[in-house]
């Protein structure tokens, strides 16, 4: 009973994140871009028919959730919080991103930002409540020890990303990256759909 009520608790304070399918055309989209990006291909309407696909299919999962399991809205507390975490987040995966294209350095800056952005992500997810449970957020976490030890593997001369075929460690590292959030996505929408009962939702409705 106490493990259900935790559940119940950790999906109430993180609905917003728990929404897996939303990461799906995310990582798709950066698994695009680092094939895209290795065959060097110069027609760039490839890429910008992704990111409009994109966009599109990340409003349709939105909609999706809506119509299925409503709305929770956060604090405006929740809500600054996650946009300043967000932007710093992105701020540095992009400094990341020119310091392991501008460097050859023997690690990936951009693994082990994108890795601290998934520890504080699991940090904040489960501090909502008090029990601690990897049940309750285990694919956060299990991505972002698999990212961290890829980003120092290179420490001990293996150039991993040659063995998938991958030309730089940047990309290499990227397209683990985007199959990572497609498979922490699927993963993490078949857990709240099993923990939520699915029916359709208002249009107005704002609660589970």
């Amino acid at each position: 009973m106490q493990n259900r009520y935790a559940q119940i608790q950790f999906i109430a304070a993180n609905y917003s994140n728990l929404q897996g399918l939303k990461m799906v055309p995310i990582g798709i989209l950066v698994i695009f871009s680092s094939l895209w990006a290795t065959n060097k291909q110069g027609d760039l309407s490839g890429p910008i028919y992704s990111l409009i696909g994109t966009f599109l299919l990340y409003w349709l999962i939105d909609r999706y959730y809506a119509n299925t399991f409503g709305r929770i809205k956060q604090t405006p507390k929740t809500r600054k919080w996650e946009m300043l975490v967000s932007i710093l987040f992105m701020i540095l995966a992009l400094l990341a991103f020119w310091l392991d294209t501008a460097l050859d350095l023997p690690f990936s800056v951009l693994g082990l930002v994108f890795a601290a952005a998934l520890f504080e992500s699991y940090w904040r997810a489960t501090s909502s409540i008090k029990e601690r449970s990897f049940s309750l957020y285990p694919e956060t976490l299990l991505a972002a020890i698999l990212i961290l030890m890829l980003s120092l593997l290179p420490l001990t001369g293996l150039d991993w990303w040659k063995m998938i075929g991958m030309q730089s460690q940047v990309l290499g590292m990227l397209l683990i990256i985007g199959i990572l959030l497609v498979g922490a996505g699927i993963w993490g929408h078949v857990r709240l759909i099993r923990a939520l009962p699915v029916e359709e939702a208002k249009p107005d409705d704002i609660s589970l």
